[in-house]
């Protein structure tokens, strides 16, 4: 990490990715997880490679016996991605609320007291506990980014920024983003939690604007990279991930709104739906079919656990028939009929129902599946 930051620290003004690739001949899918012993196999980068979007988790590398923080093993992983295509937009996880520990600049923010978040009424540094699926935690929690500092909020986005000066990096996900998460208004009074949200609005829109877009504005097509935030109503963004996408009327509505927004809208089926954690691509279509009736331009599809535990795993994520059939431009948005019945067709010919009673869908796919090789660009 020391490496990159070097590098990067003089050009952190000139922060820059791409855009992801988009077209609407297919499903455009994306991939999000991580490989805590290390770096992904060449096999496994054959399947990972086919997705035109691939966020790297925090946990990358945290098991393995190699040195470094959580910056240098994400940058690592992304690197072979990108090596394998350098059209695929990489991005670089990171978290706006916890300091997890195994990061680099959490030992900096460690040793910066005065600017740590502090609850209202103890007085005490806020310190709270993270996704368990991340193990080990420190027991007594991980301190929170005060991001009503402007130096807390400088810190959090040069992370970013030396990530995308790497040259391998596009963006990041900024978990934890939107309002309230992890809970911390149960801390802090009205003025405290005012401050501190509207710290993290600022950290947001500056790092939209520093990869070419505007805060609560359509992602743009010649957009310099992305940060990706939580909620469709959330501030000071242009790109969002619906995590806990589940087939119903509600996740629809979500979608729609962001859509309506024209933000890059990431849809991750909920882990909550573990058959599509435990059967893959065969048991997802009523996931996919809701996800068809809301999507609009850089919509994109995926799912599986932030820790890919194995190669079987990562193949099972690249779903050939569902990403492969033609789908085309929708020829309408999606209709809801008096009984409940969403309906949506494509150019292709591709016919979509999902039912908001049954949440069961159907996708009548114009033509059967072909494998498309993405791995190697002329």
């Amino acid at each position: 990490w020391l490496l990159y930051a070097c590098i990067a620290s003089h050009m952190l003004e000139n922060a820059q990715g791409i855009a992801p690739r988009w077209s609407w001949e297919t499903v455009m899918p994306f991939f999000h997880s991580c490989n805590e012993t290390g770096l992904w196999s060449d096999e496994a980068l054959d399947v990972i490679s086919k997705f035109p979007m691939v966020t790297v988790e925090k946990g990358q590398g945290f098991l393995s016996n190699s040195s470094g923080y959580a910056e240098d093993h994400i940058i690592a992983q992304l690197a072979a991605v990108k090596a394998r295509d350098p059209t695929i937009q990489t991005v670089f996880y990171m978290n706006s609320v916890l300091n997890w520990f195994f990061y680099a600049f959490a030992e900096e923010y460690k040793n910066m007291p005065a600017d740590w978040l502090y609850d209202s009424t103890t007085h005490k540094p806020l310190r709270l506990k993270g996704d368990p699926m991340f193990q080990p935690q420190p027991s007594k929690g991980m301190l929170v980014f005060n991001h009503a500092i402007p130096g807390v909020r400088s810190l959090w986005k040069d992370v970013c920024y030396n990530a995308v000066n790497s040259g391998v990096v596009d963006g990041c996900y900024a978990d934890a983003s939107d309002q309230d998460s992890h809970r911390t208004e149960n801390y802090l009074n009205a003025s405290d939690r005012a401050a501190f949200e509207a710290g993290k609005v600022i950290t947001s829109a500056d790092i939209t604007r520093k990869f070419g877009g505007e805060p609560g504005k359509p992602y743009p097509q010649n957009a310099t990279g992305v940060l990706i935030g939580k909620r469709p109503d959330q501030k000071g963004i242009n790109a969002i991930q619906i995590e806990d996408f589940e087939a119903n009327e509600e996740h629809i509505q979500i979608l729609l709104e962001a859509v309506a927004h024209g933000y890059l809208v990431q849809v991750h089926v909920s882990l909550k739906v573990e058959y599509s954690v435990t059967c893959g691509c065969s048991c997802i279509t009523n996931e996919l079919a809701a996800f068809l009736i809301g999507m609009g331009k850089y919509s994109y599809f995926g799912y599986g656990t932030w820790i890919s535990p194995d190669l079987a795993d990562v193949k099972k994520r690249w779903c050939p028939d569902l990403f492969t059939r033609p789908l085309g431009k929708p020829l309408g948005s999606g209709t809801r009929s008096n009984n409940g019945v969403w309906r949506r067709s494509f150019s292709s010919g591709t016919n979509v129902t999902f039912d908001a009673h049954t949440n069961k869908g159907t996708i009548d796919w114009s033509g059967p599946s072909t494998e498309v090789e993405m791995t190697t660009r002329p």
